[in-house]
């Protein structure tokens, strides 16, 4: 009968693992380890390896598909396959346990050791039975030892079953039941054999130490000093995980649009190497018909020809790119400064890995948005307010000194010395039978004997050494996060006005560079009318302007990328990238948060 009820309470579950416990079965195990020893052999491909697009002809740039995007629609792509927060220093392949994925709040919610799950375990009911069988034959040399034999023989059986609970305020309380069987041939007994059966019902109250619904609610009923793991404590553990979780999201957000502008950079280089190209090509033509016809020597057909090919170099490069710097996020210490070199192919495709799009598709992509022109303007108080607020990094950290206060106050627990109430009640029965009318059970429904036992348990440590420490530890921990706290605030704002400076200075290099790049460009166009005038001009003049309005028509186009990538970064420093791009953190989610209707 206690088999077939415990059964019935361990459920279907039990039953299923029996042929690999009891049964000691192992063929899924051994499975499993074939793979392993035959050295895990990849899995095969989900979908195919597709080979990237490689641009090896200028003009095939222009005749190439393209798809064009608004940052927007590049953000929305990339939030609708983020599972994997990916980044552009291949961390899942160097560190994978350190990427954050869908999953990761999940795991610290669900840690079977630190997770509130976890912490609130400690206060569940727990059933325990227990059941003994004894035979014992035996002889004695003094009667009074075998009960009035000298030969004993006796069968013994002996069932527990508890139900116990650990409470708020520290308290265990325990409901028992014990039922043993004796059949012996010792000669004072009332029957030769007989049931007994007893209910306890036993509560331990701690008064000092482990007392009180605030420490058992910080540390745990099994804290020691020092380890402590209470409700309060996993619950602060994962409002720190959903804090790392947000930052982790914004700096892949900010990546992304990092992306988006390397790529937006990388096809206004081309543009303006492929306008230099154009230019070069003509200069040398026209200088290789001045050779035919004598009328110039071939140095200057030479030499325009090597800047032809120099600005041809250029192009190829700018068009497909090298596998070098690219704008990301530093450490999440800031949203990056823009690198500026860059290429259309490779830039394309660090976008597509990071917003998770196959490597090619026969389209390239292509950003469609343009860098504002207008001046922005920044309430810097406004902003650092926010930045104050926002950040995750102190979010992070005012959880963290949070939870150190709280295991100060765990902590002060301890220098209480250790003062138990228990107490005991007891019913019980003796019968013949276990059931029926002279039975065991029948004497304990009468309730004729009872029993109380109460008692006080006092425990004192001299001098609480380890308590003391404990304490003092605890302090000095608070202490020191408060200290990080107050220079990570400073080093905010300080950031914070450092991009702000950033997109003033931008501001001033895109207007001064697009003054350039007319400047060289009302230079250029003078030369090539007096060339074609027929007018003497100076090859090297020519030449080098060529190259000035080459350079200063980049720079202009990067001065306006550095703009872009500081007033993104503003948003980054104040805490605001999310909000600003319309993403919120919905559980495990990144999600674009829906647009209020005007």
């Amino acid at each position: 009968m206690l088999l077939g009820g415990l059964g019935l309470l361990v459920g279907c579950r039990a039953t299923q693992a029996i042929p690999e416990t009891v049964g000691n079965r192992t063929d899924h195990v051994d499975r499993l380890m074939a793979k392993v020893d035959a050295g895990a052999p990849p899995e095969s491909l989900v979908t195919p390896a597709i080979e990237p697009l490689t641009v090896l002809q200028p003009d095939d740039l222009a005749t190439a598909t393209y798809r064009d995007l608004t940052l927007q629609q590049v953000l929305n792509q990339a939030m609708s396959s983020s599972e994997v927060l990916r980044d552009l220093n291949a961390t899942v392949l160097r560190a994978p346990e350190q990427v954050t994925t869908d999953e990761s709040p999940g795991l610290v919610q669900t840690d079977p050791q630190l997770g509130v799950e976890a912490a609130l375990s400690a206060f569940d009911a727990q059933l325990t039975a227990v059941g003994t069988w004894q035979n014992n034959d035996r002889r004695f040399n003094n009667r009074f030892f075998g009960g009035g034999a000298n030969a004993f023989k006796q069968d013994v059986h002996d069932y527990v079953l508890q139900l116990s609970k650990r409470t708020a305020t520290g308290a265990q309380i325990s409901l028992r039941s014990i039922t043993d069987y004796d059949a012996n041939n010792a000669t004072g007994n009332l029957t030769p054999s007989a049931w007994q059966t007893q209910l306890h019902a036993e509560v331990r109250q701690p008064l000092l130490q482990g007392g009180g619904l605030a420490f058992n609610r910080i540390a745990g009923p099994a804290a020691l000093p020092g380890v402590y793991n209470g409700v309060l404590i996993a619950k602060t553990n994962s409002d720190i995980s959903n804090a790392e979780f947000r930052e982790d999201a914004r700096d892949y957000l900010s990546n992304v649009i990092n992306a988006y502008w390397d790529l937006y950079f990388a096809y206004r280089d081309v543009d303006a190497k492929q306008e230099a190209v154009d230019r070069s090509l003509e200069t040398w033509r026209s200088y290789e018909a001045q050779k035919a016809s004598n009328r110039r020597g071939g140095s200057a057909e030479a030499l325009a020809r090597e800047q032809y090919y120099r600005f041809q170099s250029e192009l190829q490069d700018a068009i497909a790119g090298k596998l070098i710097q690219r704008t990301q996020v530093d450490n999440s210490t800031s949203g990056g400064t823009f690198a500026g070199v860059t290429g259309v192919l490779a830039a394309e495709r660090r976008l597509r890995l990071l917003i998770g799009m196959p490597l090619a598709d026969g389209e390239l992509l292509r950003p469609i948005d343009e860098p504002l022109s207008a001046p922005l303007i920044f309430d810097t108080q406004s902003l650092s307010v926010d930045a104050l607020r926002m950040r995750s990094e102190l979010q992070q950290q005012r959880l963290l000194i949070k939870r150190r206060e709280l295991e100060l106050i765990a902590a002060k627990n301890f220098l209480l010395p250790t003062l138990d109430l228990v107490t005991t009640y007891r019913l019980r029965g003796l019968g013949k039978d276990l059931a029926g009318s002279d039975s065991a059970f029948n004497e304990l429904g009468t309730g004729d004997y009872q029993e109380y036992e109460a008692g006080i348990e006092f425990r004192l440590p001299v001098g609480f050494r380890q308590a003391h420490a404990a304490v003092q530890h605890a302090k000095i921990q608070v202490a020191r996060e408060r200290s990080v706290l107050r220079e990570q605030e400073r080093q905010i704002t300080h950031d914070l006005m450092a991009v702000i400076a950033e997109t003033d200075r931008a501001y001033a290099q895109m207007e001064t560079n697009l003054n350039r790049y007319l400047a060289a460009k009302d230079a250029l166009d003078a030369l090539e009318a007096n060339r074609k005038a027929g007018l003497p001009i100076s090859l090297e003049q020519l030449l080098d302007t060529q190259r000035r309005l080459n350079e200063s028509q980049t720079r202009y186009h990067l001065a306006m990328t550095e703009y872009m990538i500081a007033a993104k970064n503003v948003y980054f420093e104040s805490g605001t990238l999310l909000e600003n791009c319309q993403v919120g953190i919905f559980g495990d989610t990144i999600k674009a948060m829906p647009v209020a209707s005007e």
